[in-house]
């Protein structure tokens, strides 16, 4: 991979690569493209780099610490997916050894101070997903957001956590796409992501 890397990437220095998208969440097949976060020193800007059977989510550092603010700046393309962070330390394909003693650091992100932010940022890609939901792969997502949420809500704890009657579901969705059958339910999930947002507002957060 290191080799693979430095020739897609150079010359800019590859600082860390995990692996991102449906195989993290025990939702990759046979046909599921493999998906790759990777950051790098000396880039300043974001892109996705295609391979034959892989995509790359690259940023330069200085966007990654973007990211993790949730500028206002930053694509919603890629703030949607930010919560992979919290299994990338199970995931890593390469580390540079200047940042393997601050990993920590490195990926930690105040999601409970962005609650809000990345709520505002799923309300803004789902909602246009839904409007056009006939062949959007991607709305499974919204039970695995769920899950994640509810477990947050009733622990405090901003942890990975995939409930396994949503991951049965998103499961289902991703293999067979039979939107029909699942549109009611991610509906409902839209409205509780609004309804908590709205919350957040009255809140004052």
């Amino acid at each position: 991979m290191q080799e693979l890397l430095d020739r897609l990437f150079s010359p800019y220095k590859v600082l860390l690569c995990y692996k991102c998208g449906s195989s993290i969440y025990g939702l990759s097949d046979d046909d599921s493209d493999k998906d790759y976060t990777v950051i790098l020193e000396g880039y300043d800007s974001c892109n996705v780099v295609k391979t034959d059977d892989s995509d790359f989510f690259t940023y330069g550092l200085p966007y990654f610490e973007k990211l993790k603010k949730f500028d206002k700046g930053c694509l919603t393309y890629f703030l949607v997916w930010i919560d992979n962070t919290l299994l990338a330390k199970e995931n890593i394909v390469y580390i540079d050894e200047s940042i393997k003693d601050k990993l920590d650091e490195f990926l930690n992100i105040d999601f409970k101070n962005h609650f809000k932010d990345w709520l505002y940022r799923l309300i803004a890609y789902f909602g246009i997903r839904l409007q056009n939901y006939k062949e959007e792969k991607s709305l499974y997502h919204l039970y695995r957001v769920e899950s994640l949420i509810k477990h947050y809500k009733e622990t405090g704890k901003f942890e990975y956590y995939f409930s396994k009657e949503n991951k049965e579901l998103a499961m289902d969705l991703k293999t067979n796409l039979n939107m029909e059958k699942h549109l009611p339910r991610l509906k409902e999930i839209f409205s509780y992501l609004l309804s908590l947002y709205k919350e957040e507002e009255e809140n004052g957060n």
